[in-house]
């Protein structure tokens, strides 16, 4: 069902259906778009990801930019840290060799990916344990890695992954917006519907090839992007259909045909309370900041403003004229420690400089 789905409802994204003649392109280009996705929407991304790689068309390119070079093109994405630990695994991946293959699922189409990669000059790490580690990586974007960039089979779970596998085979979400069942247990059901997908994926494909005396073909193309096509299917499902919140479950196929645990009326009995428990629950974990007359603000909106003030400043600018930019009810003498302590931990995290009193990018 996902895969008909996704034939006439696949979105086209610049980091999809990438050339396969460059895979270390590939696997650069899927790492950039995978951090970029973390925190951001995706239009934003779009628009950031070709600017991005306009500055840094290479894995090398990025790996030799500065602090500054990096803050300066992640303009408009925020999460700003995520840039500098974006550039530090560029330099971490341009010094480590091509990583060993793992044979994550043992069925013939990973041989064949192994074994055509085995014959390739791969300089990226290709390997779970070499992928993960690299500060930056974690076991997902690792796995997004293999999967988009190399074809190779590898289960993960993303959040639109995470709320297909738990509504089709476990049941709808709690009223606060948890879940059930954790990671590790859907991860192990992700791995028997990759290997099934791409099986049926097979299948399919054979079947279109069969010649007019109707003889199967038995092996896989030599490049295919099944593991890449099957993971982009559910991220697009879980954005277009099973969202978040207010489901499509008139066009949801799943649904249609009785696959999915989760119904319209489970899922609303059992979320009928989640606004006023998010509410609760967000109360309880306010996460450090200040008022500005009756709106609460979060350090790390304040920490975005700084920068991007910075951004156009190249001489710098002094705490005093940082804080005129970034809060409208700026005091010098109430809010000077509460603005020192949040320069000084940029300043910690390499994202800041200071010179004679003057703070500057990188």
């Amino acid at each position: 069902e996902i895969w008909s789905w996704f034939e006439s409802h696949k979105r086209t994204l610049p980091w999809r259906d990438l050339p396969d003649t460059d895979l270390t392109g590939r696997a650069y280009k899927t790492l950039v778009s995978e951090i970029m996705l973390q925190q951001t929407q995706v239009p934003r991304v779009i628009i950031t990801f070709k600017n991005f790689l306009e500055r840094f068309p290479t894995l090398r390119d990025l790996a030799g930019a500065s602090n500054k070079e990096v803050l300066m093109a992640w303009r408009g994405m925020g999460y700003n840290s995520r840039a500098l630990r974006l550039r530090d695994a560029a330099r971490k991946v341009v010094g480590i060799s091509s990583g060993s293959l793992t044979r994550l699922l043992v069925n013939s189409y990973a041989e064949t990916r192994v074994n055509e990669l085995t014959n390739q000059r791969v300089m990226f790490p290709t390997s779970m344990d070499d992928l993960t580690s690299i500060p930056g990586i974690g076991p997902y974007t690792a796995a997004a890695i293999r999967n988009f960039a190399f074809g190779l089979p590898t289960p993960c779970i993303d959040t639109n992954i995470r709320r297909i596998l738990h509504r089709t085979f476990v049941g709808p979400e709690n009223p606060d917006g948890t879940w059930e069942k954790d990671d590790q247990y859907l991860l192990e059901i992700a791995s028997e519907v990759v290997e099934e997908a791409l099986r049926q994926k097979g299948k399919r494909s054979n079947r279109s090839k069969q010649g007019k005396r109707g003889s199967s073909v038995s092996s896989f193309p030599s490049f295919t992007l099944f593991a890449s096509e099957w993971h982009a299917a559910l991220m697009d499902f879980g954005s277009l259909v099973q969202t978040k919140r207010n489901p499509k479950w008139d066009i949801c196929p799943l649904t249609r045909e009785g696959i999915m645990k989760t119904t319209r009326k489970n899922y609303e009995l059992r979320i009928t309370n989640y606004g006023k428990k998010a509410r609760t629950q967000s109360l309880k974990k306010r996460e450090p900041g200040r008022a500005v007359g009756s709106v609460f603000i979060p350090n790390r909106i304040f920490r975005g403003r700084v920068i991007e003030a910075l951004r156009d400043a190249p001489k710098g600018l002094t705490l005093h004229d940082i804080g005129a930019q970034i809060a409208i009810d700026w005091d010098s003498d109430e809010h000077h420690d509460w603005l020192s302590g949040i320069l000084a931990q940029l300043v910690k995290e390499t994202m800041l400089g200071c010179r004679k009193g003057r703070y500057v990018l990188g």
